[in-house]
Order: structure tokens, then C-alpha cells, then sequence
């Protein structure tokens, strides 16, 4: 599906994303992220993580990064595969 809804539950995007809003996400086919896009990632031992993509390596790895800062450092959770991204948020609301 290419669309995703999502809840945030974490600080790291604050204070552009907050606690309890909603993201709406749109998968992007073919790998056609951008760097600055803030996606919605599976991270494989920080689970579903929202992210701004700080840098696209030619193999297609992405590197994320948090706003807030006391978010996660890119270093610590690594490069992961583009194939991991659910969407980029292209819609954000507080309820």
C-alpha cells in the first residue's frame, strides 16, 4: 500500500513532531528518497523509527538522523537499506 498512517511516540523529531501526532507517509518507489525527506523506518534493533535522511550512499544506505538532542546519533544506529523505509511523511496532525 502506498500510503501509511502513523503515530508518534518519541521526542527525537520534537519539536517538529510531537508526541501524539499523526503522520501520513507515501511510499516512494524505486529508492527515490531524498536527503532532508523525514521517512518512517523498520530499523532493525530500534524498530519503526521516524527520521530525516541526512545522507544517501551511492550503495543506497541511508543514514538518519533525529532533530532533538537527545535523539539516537546517526553513528550509533548505522546506515540501513532503503528497502527498510515505509514512507516519507508528507502530512502531519495533531489530534
Amino acid at each position: 500500500m502506498p500510503f501509511g498512517l502513523y503515530r508518534v511516540n518519541g521526542l527525537s523529531m520534537s519539536p517538529g513532531l510531537a508526541p501524539g501526532d499523526y503522520v501520513v507517509t507515501l511510499k516512494r518507489w524505486r529508492s527515490r528518497y531524498r536527503v532532508g525527506d523525514i521517512v518512517v523506518a523498520r530499523h532493525p534493533h530500534y524498530g519503526r523509527i521516524i527520521k530525516r535522511i541526512r545522507e544517501i550512499q551511492p550503495d543506497g544506505m541511508l543514514w538518519l538522523e533525529g532533530t532533538h538532542p537527545d535523539s539516537t546519533s546517526s553513528e550509533k544506529m548505522g546506515a540501513i537499506f532503503n528497502t527498510y523505509v515505509d514512507g516519507r511523511i508528507i502530512f502531519k496532525t495533531t489530534l
